[in-house]
């Protein structure tokens, strides 16, 4: 179901969906105390954890920011591991250590894309994430990045970064499940340590005077980021251009956000979309997708077909050169003295190691 859809729904049934979303954020309020009191069990993993999610679901830029985190990582000269879920996987056996040459349809596509982008980091997926977590300890890895890990309590983390967006700010401000599309209320925000707000296209500049409005009371860091498309590469033979400015070419996504890509392609690269084929989050591409998606570029007269680079992995087996994904970047900004990166740095090089006692193998 696409989130067009679903805010349709929640529109239709506010009354009924209502007092659902109370009930709701109490319960979540509960879970939270509970782990926060040690009434709950978590695990404290042997290396400092930096945990990467949501207060919403979907669409925030999770795996750009998990990606810039291993790109720091790399520069620190850390060995990193990723604990994900692996949203739209089907792996064999569990935790999965996904591999360069895994199968799309094992890893998942996020999992993929961030392992064929970063070869040195261990992507481990497991719905038990804890589990996962255990095996890599064993392996002596410096960094856990905790993937979409902002309601995962079973895992202790050091620093605790929530992403938003535009309509988390505005329209969807504290809008709880079922009703809108928070996965918690405002009392969740206090365990952040700092906020990530992607900026998307905030054109009219608005949108760092709401995010202080909003949060200033919190009393935590600020930072704001962009995902921004600098020319596009060719999935099979890597040639790259600078821009599909007056180029004809068919968009394809399976993402939960896919207008963000259209206007990506139109703001950065130049040239809006002649057709774009939306397809649900995470869809396990096959060969009679492509078949179809081939026969809409035809139909257009479309010579490129664009895809986004996590689609492109499950599109690649099937696909002929045709098929060209975005060149994406995350870049940051700040109003505040520091950097996110300074900022990210002086916490980390300041967190207590030594309480970290690594667990003994069983």
């Amino acid at each position: 179901m696409t989130p067009d859809r679903i805010s349709r729904l929640q529109s239709q049934f506010p009354h009924i969906l209502g007092p659902l979303s109370k009930a709701y954020a109490r319960l979540m309020r509960l879970r939270a105390r509970l782990y926060a009191s040690g009434k709950r069990v978590s695990w404290r993993p042997p290396a400092p954890c930096i945990s990467v999610g949501n207060i919403s679901w979907g669409g925030t830029g999770k795996t750009p920011v998990v990606s810039w985190l291993l790109d720091w990582a790399r520069d620190e000269g850390l060995r990193p591991t990723v604990l994900t879920r692996g949203y739209g996987g089907k792996p064999p056996h569990l935790p999965y250590a996904v591999q360069l040459l895994s199968p799309p349809h094992e890893a998942g596509d996020e999992p993929l894309l961030l392992k064929r982008t970063h070869p040195q980091a261990q992507i481990l997926v497991d719905p038990n994430r804890v589990r996962a977590g255990k095996i890599a300890a064993r392996k002596m890895a410096d960094l856990f990045v905790l993937d979409d890990g902002y309601q995962h309590l079973r895992i202790q983390r050091d620093l605790n970064l929530c992403l938003l967006c535009p309509r988390d700010l505005d329209m969807e401000w504290n809008r709880v499940i079922p009703a809108g599309s928070w996965r918690e209320d405002t009392s969740a925000l206090a365990r952040a340590d700092a906020f990530l707000i992607n900026t998307m296209f905030d054109d009219d500049g608005c949108l760092e005077t709401i995010a202080h409005i909003k949060l200033a009371i919190l009393g935590k860091p600020i930072f704001f980021f962009r995902v921004t498309a600098r020319g596009v590469a060719n999935a099979l033979t890597g040639e790259t251009q600078d821009t599909l400015d007056g180029q004809r070419f068919l968009l394809v996504t399976a993402i939960a956000n896919p207008d963000k890509v259209c206007q990506t392609c139109k703001t950065d690269l130049g040239e809006k979309p002649v057709r774009h084929l939306i397809y649900p989050d995470h869809h396990p591409f096959g060969i009679s997708d492509w078949q179809a998606i081939v026969a809409a570029a035809e139909r257009n007269n479309c010579a490129h077909i664009v895809c986004t680079p996590k689609d492109a992995v499950k599109l690649a087996p099937f696909a002929d050169e045709r098929l060209w994904t975005p060149q994406l970047t995350t870049s940051f900004s700040t109003a505040g003295p520091l950097s996110f990166r300074d900022w990210l740095g002086d916490r980390f090089h300041n967190l207590p190691w030594t309480l970290h006692a690594p667990e003994k193998a069983s």
